[in-house]
Formats: C-alpha cells, sequence, structure tokens
C-alpha cells in the first residue's frame, strides 16, 4: 500500500498494517475559507512527485486502486495499468453529474490530478450515471437516533472566525449550538458551547442533534443525509468540489446553501423540515467484493445492485418533482 500527503498519525498506521509505503505526493493550501492554488503551487515538490510516479517497485500489479491519490494514478497511467479510482471525485467524470464550472485550474485538478480507467464514484443520486451510493463509516451506521434533542445543532466550519460566529449564533438563543473549532478547551457563552475538534464526540452528538451547519464536504454531509439530519452548508469559496455539492444538494432539495453564513440564512433553515433518513446501503462492503471478484462487473450493473439494496427512500430518493422520474429511472429508460 502507498500512502501520500501529510504524515499520518501512528494510531492511523498501527490500524492499516503493513507494508506501507509513504511519499509527500502533492496537496492543497486552504486559507480564510479559500483554496490558495498559487501557494499549493509553491509547496508542490514537481521533481521529488515524478520520480515517485516514474519509480518501479515489486511485481507488475494486476490492477492498482486509488483513492483520489495521484502517484498510483499516474504510475498506473504511465505503465497502461489497469486502475480503478475510488472517490466522490470521480463521481465528477460523468457529465449528467452537477459540477461547478470553476475555473481552468479547478477543472484540470478534478480531471487529471488522479486519473482512473474505472472512475468509481460516490454521490447522493445516481443522476442518470452510473456512480454509487456514499460510504457511511460503521459507526454513523450504528447510530439509532432514539434520544433526539431537537434544539441541539452541531457546527464545524474550520475557516469561519469565532468572533464572527459566536455573536451570530447567540441570536438564536431557543437552540443550543456546539460549535467545534481548532482550540484547546471547551469553553461556553450563554447557549453556545465551543468544543476541541473529537471525532468521537461529533459522532455522538450526530446521534442527538436536530441539524447540522458545515462546509460542504461529501462525507459529513453523506452522514447527516443517511441519518435524516437538516444540513446547512458553506462551501469553501473557490473549491471546486465543495461547490459541486452544494449546487448537487440544492438540485435534489435535501440541504440549504449559504455563501457566507447570516441571520436570514440560519432563521430560514431553522424553520425548515428535515429531509427523509436515505439510509444508503453499505457500498464499502459492495466494493470489496467486486474489488475482490477481480472488478469484471460492469460499472453500471455493480451501481443499480448498490442503488437496489438501500432503503426505500433511497431507492426512489423522493426527490424529484411530482410526476418526474427519479434520476435512477431516467438512466434505466436512456440504457434500454
Amino acid at each position: 500500500m502507498l500512502l501520500s500527503g501529510p504524515p499520518p498519525a501512528a494510531s492511523w498506521l498501527a490500524r492499516i498494517g503493513a507494508p506501507l509505503t509513504t511519499r509527500p505526493g502533492l496537496g492543497f493550501v486552504a486559507d480564510g475559507g479559500r483554496i490558495r492554488y498559487l501557494c499549493s503551487g509553491l509547496q508542490a515538490r514537481p521533481l521529488r512527485f515524478l520520480r515517485d510516479v516514474l519509480r518501479t517497485t515489486g511485481p507488475e500489479p494486476d490492477l492498482i486502486v486509488t483513492d483520489f491519490e495521484p502517484i498510483t494514478a499516474w504510475m498506473a497511467r504511465r505503465r497502461g495499468l489497469r486502475s480503478v479510482g475510488l472517490g466522490h471525485q470521480y463521481a465528477f467524470a460523468w457529465p449528467q453529474v452537477p459540477r461547478a464550472r470553476g475555473n481552468m485550474i479547478t477543472r484540470g485538478v478534478l480531471d487529471w490530478f488522479a486519473p482512473a480507467s474505472i472512475p468509481v464514484g460516490f454521490h447522493w443520486d445516481t443522476f442518470g450515471a452510473p456512480v454509487l451510493p456514499p460510504p457511511v463509516a460503521p459507526e454513523i451506521r450504528a447510530l439509532t437516533r432514539r434520544s433526539l434533542e431537537p434544539d441541539l445543532i452541531l457546527v464545524y466550519l474550520g475557516f469561519e472566525p469565532l468572533g464572527r460566529l459566536v455573536p451570530l449564533l447567540k441570536q438564536f438563543p431557543r437552540q443550543r449550538f456546539h460549535v467545534y473549532a481548532k482550540v484547546n478547551e471547551e469553553s461556553k457563552e450563554q447557549n453556545v458551547t465551543v468544543r476541541p475538534v473529537s471525532r468521537g464526540h461529533f459522532v455522538a452528538g450526530l446521534d442527538q442533534c436536530a441539524g447540522v451547519i458545515a462546509n460542504a464536504g461529501f462525507t459529513l454531509a453523506s452522514e447527516c443525509l443517511h441519518l435524516g439530519i437538516s444540513i446547512l452548508v458553506q462551501p469553501i469559496d473557490g473549491h471546486v468540489e465543495q461547490e459541486s455539492n452544494a449546487l448537487a444538494l440544492e438540485q435534489l432539495g435535501i440541504g440549504r446553501v449559504t455563501r457566507r453564513l447570516s441571520r436570514n440564512d440560519l432563521a430560514t433553515w431553522l424553520e425548515q423540515p428535515p429531509p427523509p433518513a436515505q439510509r444508503y446501503s453499505d457500498a464499502t462492503a459492495g466494493i470489496v467484493r467486486w474489488l475482490d471478484g477481480g472488478a469484471v462487473e460492469s460499472l453500471p450493473a455493480l451501481s443499480d445492485r448498490l442503488w437496489a439494496l438501500c432503503g426505500p427512500l433511497s431507492q426512489d430518493r423522493g426527490i424529484a418533482p411530482a410526476g418526474a422520474p427519479t434520476a435512477r429511472q431516467s438512466r434505466a429508460a436512456d440504457t434500454r
């Protein structure tokens, strides 16, 4: 296994096991809620990246699997090897999937950062393309939401200054806001509690909260949709994937989007009912079995099979206008 990017935590490495090779890879710099492409380019190490791509180690693999990791993706492309790309980003390989316009740089990142011969993308709907339901972690699937607290709202806006965010939230005293931020200890101002970032505490909050305010990342939004939690998202400016996610949420009618969180945005969102719980099928287990079988089943067949295993709300989606076919029904009609 090859792992690229920042050095991972020791506990994470121990969970993966061996054999494991690490490389610096490529990444992006975000500051003040924006992707800084110039800074990202300046911190890149292109010569090291090229050496890693050209390096040949061990026997020739039968199949390369990449999760939008560029070294393995370009290694496969250079050597003409069959490669499977797993990730939300690969859903944008299909023109039917909502995609923010972006610019030449952002479009190039999605298309060429980690190309794969078999792009296996995840999304909240098929949109008439052979994409798969989003993977949902086991700890999220285990939540029952039987102890719902209707006044509790979780907030995770990593780039939003607390000096602006906390006074805004205090204007809604009927709600309790748990804000997760890069702080060393917990503090409380009236109805707003600021907590250090903790996956365990956040998951526990998802079991009880009525809503989540966050950036437009795919994983957290998928967890909320799976559980039927209201979401209000603020996409990172210039982050084409997050801006595309915002487009999809609006198109599907299952989330609210703001470009800069305001009192009116928050007041309107708090009055809206939550979306139905989507209850996505276990895409991870399905993909493991598919890969174990040599990835010979066609992508459209795999997509249809995994969506058919979702709960009724996810199969029918319940998001098309009255009398209109769902995206999955439209794709089935197109392939007849």
